[in-house]
Formats: C-alpha cells, sequence, structure tokens
C-alpha cells in the first residue's frame, strides 16, 4: 500500500502537465498586456480549476487499486479529462477578447493536452506502462510550453503547481 501510493504521488507531475494553467509573470514587451476584463476571466477559470483538482485528489487514496498504473489513470486522469475539457472550452471562449498571442497560444494548447491525456488514459486502461510513461513525458514538454504562454499572458493566478495543489488535497 505504501509503495502503491509512494508512487502515485511521483507521477502526479503527469496531472499537472494536463492540467496546463501555470506560470504568472508579465506580458511580452512584443504585444500589449489583455484587457483586465479577459485577464480576470482567465484566472477566475484557473481558480475553478485548483477547486476542482483539489476535489480529485481529496480521497483519491482511500481504498486505492493495487497497482501504481491503475491508481494513476483511474483516480487521477480519467476523473482530470472531463475537467480538462471544461476548462479548454472556456479559456477558449476567451481568445477573440484577449488579443494576445501569448493567450492565445495557451488557451490552443490544452487540445493537444486532451489528446495526449485521453492517450494516457487508454496506455493505462491497457496497462502499458511504457506507452503510459511515454505519453506522460510528452504531456510533461506540452505542459511547459503553455506554462510558458500563461506567463507570458500575465495570468497571475494560473501560476499554480497543480501536481502540488493534489499532493496537497490528498494528504489533508
Amino acid at each position: 500500500m505504501r509503495r502503491v501510493t509512494a508512487a502515485a504521488l511521483c507521477t502526479l507531475a503527469l496531472v499537472g502537465a494536463i492540467a496546463g494553467c501555470g506560470g504568472g509573470g508579465s506580458s511580452t514587451a512584443a504585444e500589449a498586456p489583455m484587457a483586465a476584463a479577459v485577464s480576470a476571466k482567465a484566472n477566475a477559470i484557473c481558480r475553478d480549476f485548483e477547486r476542482e483538482l483539489k476535489a480529485i485528489g481529496d480521497g483519491a487514496l482511500a481504498d486505492p487499486p493495487q497497482t501504481t498504473l491503475e491508481l494513476t489513470t483511474q483516480r487521477f486522469v480519467k476523473p482530470v479529462i472531463p475537467v480538462l475539457k471544461k476548462v479548454a472550452a472556456r479559456q477558449q471562449a476567451l481568445r477573440g477578447q484577449a488579443h494576445n498571442a501569448s493567450f492565445t497560444l495557451y488557451a490552443n494548447l490544452f487540445d493537444p493536452a486532451i489528446i495526449l491525456a485521453e492517450k494516457r488514459l487508454q496506455a493505462g486502461e491497457a496497462e502499458d506502462s511504457a506507452r503510459a510513461h511515454g505519453l506522460e513525458e510528452q504531456l510533461t514538454n506540452l505542459a511547459e510550453t503553455q506554462r510558458r504562454a500563461a506567463r507570458d499572458a500575465g495570468l497571475a493566478d494560473c501560476d499554480l503547481d497543480f501536481p502540488r495543489v493534489l499532493l496537497a488535497s490528498i494528504s489533508e
């Protein structure tokens, strides 16, 4: 049980990669900052996302599955995908109002993240740990790009470490 739990916590980085919100900072000098109203909406979406991730993490280890792959697949990846789709739709709806290339990139990167997360779910359900690990690496790389875009867009409330959010909610 302890080994499964420890290994599951190590793979929470996957969920952070899936989550995609991240990075605080200011917009780049090459583009104008987003309107305050758009930034406020985008940041509110990330605050809602954080609450939903905490809810997913809460109780995720109650009666855990036997393997780490099953635990991460069923308790973290699977429930995050519909939340991720909802966040993507909400953030992408703001693209036309943002007039900010960094925000557009940030919002557009949800689509490949969702595809990779769905493939990760399939790999986990097929008990293909090597494929699951490879997809986790791709998600991590994609998330770094998305975090940088969020940082460049100036989304201060999206500057969250989602694996840490989940980890904190698990241990509460």
